[in-house]
Parts: C-alpha cells; sequence; structure tokens
C-alpha cells in the first residue's frame, strides 16, 4: 500500500519523503491492540493508512475515555517524542499503518522542515477538532453527536464500514446504549446505515452529512454544500413531529363529532402520506 496515503507522508516534497521511506515499515494494526500506554516513551510512531487508532484517557479508578481519533490524515505518537505519553493508543479499526522510528524521526528534524511545518499544522487542526467536538457535546443532542462521530470515523478511516458495537458508542459518546440503538435503527430505516454484527456500515453519507450539524463543517474547515442547506431531509424529523400533532388534533376533532363514538384512536401513517420514522 501507498504510503503517501497517509497525509502527513502525500504533502512532502520528494527529498524529504525519500529520507523517510527506507525506514518506513508496513504494519497490520488489530482492533484493540495497544500501541503504546500512559507514561511510555514510545519508540515507534505511527502513520495510518487505514487503521484508525483512539487516544483513550485513564484514570485510577479503571475508567476510560476516547479523546480524539487518529487515521489517515495523522500521525499517531507526535506528542511523545522523546517524553512519556499522556494518553493510550488503542487501535479502533483494524487497518494497516507505517511505522516509523522515532529516533529516524528526531534526525529528521535537521533535514525536513516541510515535514515538521506540515506537522504543527496537523496538531493545530486536532486541537481545533478536540474544542469543536466539546462545544458539540454540550450544545447538541445524541442524533448530531451521533452523526458527527460516524462522519468523523469514515474521514479518518479509507472504507465505508466501522468496527463497533452498539456499547462501545455509548460508552465513547457517554449515553445509554439503548438510545444509541434507537438512533441507529432510525437510521437504518432511512437507508443511510447498515448494522451488522460488530461492523456498521454506512450506505448513504450524503444524508448524514445534510442532516449533520456544523460542528461537522467547522471542525473540518469545510463549507456546507449548498445542496445540504437546502436539503429537505434535515428538516424531516420536524416536520413529521408537527405533522404527527396536526394528525392527532384532527383525529380528536373528528372524535368529539361523532357523537361520542370511541373508536380505537390510533392515526394511520397513510393519512399523511408520510411513512412513520
Amino acid at each position: 500500500m501507498n504510503a503517501r496515503i497517509n497525509g502527513l507522508l502525500a504533502e512532502l516534497p520528494e527529498a524529504e519523503f525519500e529520507f523517510f521511506a527506507p525506514h518506513l515499515k508496513l504494519v497490520s494494526l488489530t482492533k484493540g491492540q495497544t500501541l503504546f500506554s500512559q507514561g511510555d516513551k514510545p519508540s515507534h510512531v505511527y502513520y495510518p493508512v487505514g487503521a484508525i487508532v483512539s487516544l483513550m484517557i485513564d484514570n485510577q479508578a479503571g475508567d476510560s475515555t476516547e479523546s480524539f481519533m487518529l487515521g489517515k490524515s495523522c500521525m499517531v505518537g507526535a506528542a511523545t517524542l522523546g517524553e512519556p505519553s499522556f494518553y493510550r493508543a488503542q487501535v479502533r479499526h483494524s487497518g494497516l499503518a507505517y511505522q516509523l522510528p522515532v529516533s529516524v524521526l528526531l534526525q529528521a528534524r535537521e533535514h525536513c522542515p516541510a515535514y515538521f511545518r506540515n506537522a504543527m499544522n496537523a496538531v493545530n487542526r486536532m486541537v481545533m477538532q478536540l474544542t469543536q467536538a466539546v462545544f458539540c457535546s454540550k450544545r447538541h443532542g445524541l442524533e448530531q453527536q451521533l452523526i458527527r462521530w460516524l462522519l468523523v470515523n469514515l474521514d479518518r478511516g479509507v472504507s465505508n464500514t466501522i468496527e463497533v458495537t452498539h456499547q462501545e458508542i455509548s460508552e465513547l459518546l457517554g449515553f445509554r446504549r439503548e438510545a444509541i440503538t434507537l438512533n441507529l435503527k432510525k437510521m437504518t430505516e432511512r437507508n443511510e446505515v447498515c448494522v451488522h454484527r460488530g461492523v456498521l456500515e454506512v450506505l448513504d453519507r450524503q444524508s448524514l452529512e445534510a442532516r449533520s450539524c456544523d460542528c461537522y463543517w467547522t471542525a473540518m474547515q469545510r463549507q456546507r454544500p449548498l445542496e445540504h442547506q437546502m436539503a429537505l431531509p434535515a428538516l424531516v424529523p420536524g416536520i413529521q413531529m408537527i405533522e404527527r400533532k396536526l394528525i392527532g388534533v384532527t383525529h380528536d376533532l373528528i372524535l368529539d363529532g361523532s357523537n361520542g363514538s370511541g373508536g380505537d384512536g390510533q392515526c394511520r401513517a397513510t393519512q399523511s402520506g408520510q411513512k412513520q420514522p
């Protein structure tokens, strides 16, 4: 696999890439694998070209949380050069990565100014995305946070499948597993995702983007496409809610005007022409 699939390596001038190339080793990373732990001084850094790696923060009580995901746009181990790591690097999604000895990266300081300039820009983007994720977690509900998380996973990897269970998403986003399952069911009914055992496949990225919050677009430093701004799917949940209320009111008026006759009091989705969510 071409090492230049990784964004940091892709941006290198040819001379600088040739400095790194003899030392890059293609390795296969497996979900759940720990590359290094908190407090370790890693001997290697990693450039994902398919794998996704989580930055995990552990406390003394044994609790863990994911603070960020690293994928094909950056490097794993950027903040650990010669210093103890403040996070545990755990593989989130199985795949390939290029491994580079830290000693070679330290030597590159004298020979590869473009690389370190690009690496600094990548760190700045990471900080911005972290702050936007914090904003999203405090201002937006589960559906929008889940959509943003799915889109970020797609951006970090090279396929439309994500190795994850409902329980794992629950722990990552901080919502009950039942709520995660309910939202994924709605996405499945809209043909946006397909859920298999331990694997989630995104079928309609465009629909997810149309219903995403601005946090995703701000963090990625991209403009929301005009067709998404005008897209009706982003309004569908609100329209359906209003429509159900109107149907309920109409149904009650019909019952009141029918000499007190009861009926089952149940509105049919076909009366509105809309499929129940």
